[in-house]
């Protein structure tokens, strides 16, 4: 065995990477090393003579699959491309395509468009009510608050006219064909990442996968729960035992993310949750420096985001709008060492995103908001179907140019020629043209806003708190630590799944974390009092620094006396 494989793991990750027990269930707590856990233990059996066509990974999002393909080629020194490491959602796409070939997928632009043209003013969150009756109510029956069930109706008969699925279709579609043994996986060795995040059909699909004889292997944390507005549901993992008799549980107890003070504080504030796993969880790691700034406003709370990041910078030059010039450069005036991709902002709602994003854009700091492919995503991506390979021409050279002829939207033609040379993006080195633009095609249908975020970009990122999943960063600031954001009060508050997305914020964290909340917000044209997050009261005091802001009043000019006065 490579060397490689086991270098660095500590006693529980070492355990976990080498156990053979047929059914595993893995406690892995943010920065505990799950994804090196993953890629460690897919190459361990790759090294021992498991095929690695009968080894499936599945990851949470397209972003995780590529991280962990390239970790398990470096590991293993092997050719990653055609390894089953990806979504559930990438994996039953390609099972339909064996079965239908020239199936129709409708991704998130497609169901965005068919959205609007019912009329659903927010079609985002039309896309999740969508992907939350489908993965509760399979059969379409029920109705949910939010999205009236005529639109439901009329949306899967719109879907049903074009002979096209959704993404939710395609889980449905593949469990159906697993039961009806129209497929047959063949694996040997299955490994479920976020496991805490599957809903009930994904059980079902992973369970009758698992059922053919091969070994189940799943990790997650179920204190990181939050997708449960898409119809997931934490009980798969709290009842795994249950499940699967005889089954072995491993817990991973060191967090190499975030510092002791950090830890200590989300460790608290989730210790109020009774649907969890105890997990005793130590950072390896002294230190750690929590903020908590209270401002008068909205506006004052995005100026001091905007200072402190050119404070920690070591001072940047201060350039406005119509300064000009490139931004990077005018960086570590001061002596600091930070990095812009070093900070984070991570906030609730869009209304939010605008405001903070405005105050970047009128600072010298370069900031991109982590959001849904922009306009233009859905036609590029026709366009290219339409024009299909051209001969002699590489993947991402053919995006380029074509993105460029025919003026696609920056971000949108930055987001595919991210993807086209990426190993988890097309079919690779070697695959034939045509088989490398249609996977191509597929991975691009499959993104979710969390795969328009490119880590490597040195500009500060500003997400939801859900985006944030599965990231890190040495800053990070929680804008709207607010009751009303976190908790959100939007009908029935699940105040458990609350505080576990407050804390997936705060465990993003490498070294700083501040949580910023306003006084007062402009509501419909007026202003509001808020009140501080209830979920700060459970962090203990000693372990936060309090920052209250002031008002600034504007200073009244003496009045000039006329000349004859």
């Amino acid at each position: 065995m490579n060397e490689k494989i086991l270098e660095g793991l500590d006693d529980a990750q070492l355990r976990a990477v080498m156990t053979d027990s047929t059914r595993v269930l893995v406690v892995a707590p943010p920065g505990s090393g799950k994804t090196r856990v993953l890629a460690s233990r897919f190459a361990r059996l790759i090294s021992e003579g498991v095929e690695p066509g009968k080894i499936l990974a599945v990851t949470f999002t397209n972003r995780a699959g590529t991280e962990m393909r390239d970790r398990v080629g470096g590991l293993a020194g092997i050719e990653v491309r055609d390894l089953d490491i990806g979504t559930l959602h990438g994996f039953c796409l390609k099972v339909l395509k064996s079965l239908r070939p020239g199936l129709t997928l409708y991704g998130r632009a497609e169901q965005r468009e068919v959205l609007r043209e019912l009329g659903v003013k927010n079609p985002e969150r039309g896309i999740e009510r969508i992907s939350f009756m489908k993965n509760r109510f399979p059969s379409g029956a029920g109705k949910v608050v939010e999205l009236d069930y005529e639109v439901f109706r009329l949306y899967r008969e719109r879907l049903e006219r074009e002979q096209a699925l959704d993404l939710d279709d395609l889980i449905l579609e593949a469990l159906s064909a697993l039961e009806g043994g129209v497929y047959s996986p063949g694996f040997t060795h299955i490994m479920v990442d976020e496991f805490q995040d599957i809903n009930p059909p994904q059980a079902r699909l992973i369970k009758l996968l698992a059922l053919g004889g091969a070994r189940l292997f799943a990790i997650g944390d179920p204190d990181q729960a939050i997708y449960a507005f898409r119809g997931a549901d934490v009980k798969a993992f709290m009842d795994f035992e249950k499940e699967w008799p005889g089954s072995e549980v491993i817990r991973l107890t060191r967090n190499y993310r975030s510092p002791e003070k950090i830890v200590a504080a989300s460790r608290a504030l989730i210790s109020n949750n009774s649907t969890r796993v105890e997990n005793e969880v130590v950072s390896t790691r002294g230190g750690g420096e929590i903020k908590l700034v209270g401002c008068p406003d909205e506006g004052s709370l995005a100026a001091f985001i905007t200072r402190e990041v050119e404070g920690l910078m070591g001072g940047l030059v201060s350039l406005t709008v119509g300064g000009g010039g490139g931004r990077e450069g005018e960086r570590d005036r001061g002596g600091g060492s930070f990095r812009f991709s070093d900070f984070a902002v991570l906030y609730r709602t869009r209304a939010q995103a605008e405001l903070i994003s405005g105050a970047f854009g009128r600072s010298s700091i370069p900031c991109h908001v982590v959001s849904p492919p922009g306009p233009g995503f859905k036609e590029f991506l026709e366009h290219l179907r339409t024009l299909g390979p051209v001969p002699g021409i590489p993947l991402p050279d053919l995006v380029e140019r074509e993105g460029r002829l025919i003026g696609a939207e920056s971000l949108t033609l930055e987001l595919f020629l991210r993807r086209a040379g990426g190993a988890g993006g097309a079919g690779g080195a070697g695959a034939r043209e045509g088989e490398e633009l249609e996977s191509f095609i597929d991975a691009m249908q499959l993104l979710e806003p969390p795969d328009n975020l490119d880590i490597r970009a040195d500009r500060v990122n500003l997400m939801t708190l859900h985006m944030a999943k599965g990231l890190e960063f040495r800053v990070v600031f929680i804008a709207g630590a607010e009751d009303g954001f976190i908790p959100m009060r939007r009908g029935e508050t699940d105040v458990e799944e609350e505080r576990r997305l407050f804390y997936v914020g705060m465990t993003r964290a490498k070294e700083k974390l501040y949580l910023l909340h306003a006084r007062s917000r402009r509501e419909w044209g007026r202003a509001e009092e808020r009140t501080l997050s209830p979920f700060v009261d459970e962090i203990p005091e000693g372990l936060i620094e309090t920052i209250n802001l002031k008002k600034k009043t504007a200073r009244r000019r003496p009045a000039q006396k006329g000349l004859f006065e």
